[in-house]
């Protein structure tokens, strides 16, 4: 189940018309595409980030659907009227400010995603840092920690500097259950959060880390 994550601005006024937009749409179209499974709208200091799970083979089958689409396309165009992109300059092949997926555990589909809440949190990174980063989540994901966590998936993308980690939860907020782990202070969630302190720096020093997702819909 490949997640197609993009990335762009936005402000207060304009994301309310991107909901709206995306509202109208997944109620009316979104039925229309039964390999479309969720999709989910944050936003974070001045951010935007868009998570759509697909039921394809791969993130290329998924992106190919959405680029060869012709009311998929004009959704995005749609949206590209509220929605900016996070650097003009920059030229995107496929149409789509895609983040790249660097690291995914576990690699199963996930169930009921209605009752499931992803966290997003927020951070700078380097491209050359993406083998270390991986190295820590596969260690800590190898031990038992994740499923007491309550993780049922984690993904690590990276876009133009910006270090997205997703972990999907089930049945609870994911602010609750960072909060938890913090206060359980378990070893190997202090140890790691140490680790990549350094390698992943805010984005923004004032704003915390965990974006806030002001849209969801899931088949």
């Amino acid at each position: 189940m490949p997640s197609i994550v993009t990335v762009g601005k936005t402000d207060d006024a304009t994301v309310t018309e991107a909901v709206k937009i995306l509202k109208e749409f997944d109620e009316s179209v979104s039925p229309q595409f039964p390999q479309l499974l969720r999709r989910q709208l944050y936003t974070y200091c001045g951010l935007y980030v868009q998570l759509q799970d697909w039921d394809a083979p791969d993130e290329a089958a998924a992106v190919a659907r959405l680029t060869g689409d012709e009311r998929l396309v004009a959704l995005d165009r749609r949206l590209a009227g509220v929605l900016s992109p996070y650097d003009p300059e920059v030229e995107n092949p496929s149409g789509l400010s895609l983040a790249e997926r660097f690291y995914l555990w576990p690699g199963e589909r996930l169930d009921d995603l209605q009752q499931v809440h992803a966290g997003v949190i927020v951070n700078r990174m380097e491209t050359s840092a993406i083998p270390e980063v991986s190295r820590l989540f596969a260690n800590l994901d190898a031990t038992d920690f994740p499923r007491k966590m309550g993780t049922l998936r984690r993904q690590v993308f990276l876009y133009q500097g910006i270090y997205l980690h997703i972990q999907d939860f089930e049945r609870q907020d994911s602010k609750e259950v960072i909060g938890d782990a913090w206060k359980e202070s378990d070893p190997r969630f202090l140890q790691i959060v140490d680790d990549l302190t350094p390698l992943v720096p805010p984005y923004d020093a004032s704003g915390g880390q965990l974006a806030t997702r002001v849209y969801h819909w899931a088949r």
